[in-house]
């Protein structure tokens, strides 16, 4: 890997090595996080609306306890990275966070991505749940349709199963990377990399998102007091 990023160096205007030594990292953390057996759901193969069941003869659903169960000794498990992981102290330079979603935003993202979207439920849930652990650096000079990070990316993944893409939709610039892991048991993480120039406005951006699953969400109030 060192030899591939000094060759690439040369290729780009940001420090891919720094970049690849958070990558890294993350994976890191993910492989340790992932080791206690929380979550007895394969997530490749459940579907979003396998985990809602309707109320009565409303045209509100319900998350159903047993996954809501799960989902929140994940959340537990997972919420003392904000808190152990040095990872902001290591790359400060890269103004990097680490974040762990909230349980309401991700009761009205559940609901979003089975009543606001075409697939109505029909999505697995490892691509609707990407992000219960989040990262965020800010890179100067990163392209994200940079040919050398797709080859960091992809020999990374010969050993570590992440996936990226160029997430820049209107006004929100990002390159998002995911992590999977071994397997489908295992919630995703996902690493955002945005530019300073794009900062003000992607953070608008994330605002409207998160405006919007509220408003197509579909989810009886009982949802949030398990």
């Amino acid at each position: 890997m060192s030899l591939l990023l000094e060759s690439r160096q040369q290729n780009v205007s940001y420090d891919i090595g720094r970049l690849c030594g958070v990558i890294y990292e993350i994976i890191d953390l993910h492989k340790e996080y992932a080791q206690q057996d929380i979550n007895n759901y394969n997530l490749r193969k459940t579907l979003v609306n396998h985990i809602l069941e309707q109320v009565d003869d409303t045209d509100t659903y319900i998350i159903n306890k047993d996954f809501h169960t799960t989902l929140n000794k994940y959340l537990s498990h997972v919420d003392r990275l904000t808190i152990e992981s040095e990872l902001e102290y290591t790359y400060s330079d890269l103004d990097c966070r680490v974040r762990v979603k909230q349980q309401e935003s991700i009761i009205y993202k559940i609901g979003h991505y089975h009543s606001g979207k075409a697939e109505s439920g029909k999505l697995p849930l490892n691509k609707c749940l990407n992000d219960l652990v989040g990262f965020r650096v800010v890179l100067p000079d990163f392209n994200h349709t940079c040919q050398s990070f797709e080859e960091m990316c992809s020999y990374i993944g010969k050993n570590y199963r992440i996936k990226y893409r160029n997430s820049s939709k209107g006004e929100y610039k990002a390159t998002h990377v995911y992590f999977y892991g071994a397997g489908n048991m295992n919630f995703p993480w996902e690493l955002q990399i945005w530019l300073p120039e794009d900062h003000a406005n992607n953070y608008e951006s994330h605002n409207k998102h998160k405006q919007g699953y509220k408003e197509s969400a579909k989810i009886h109030k009982e949802s949030f007091t398990f």
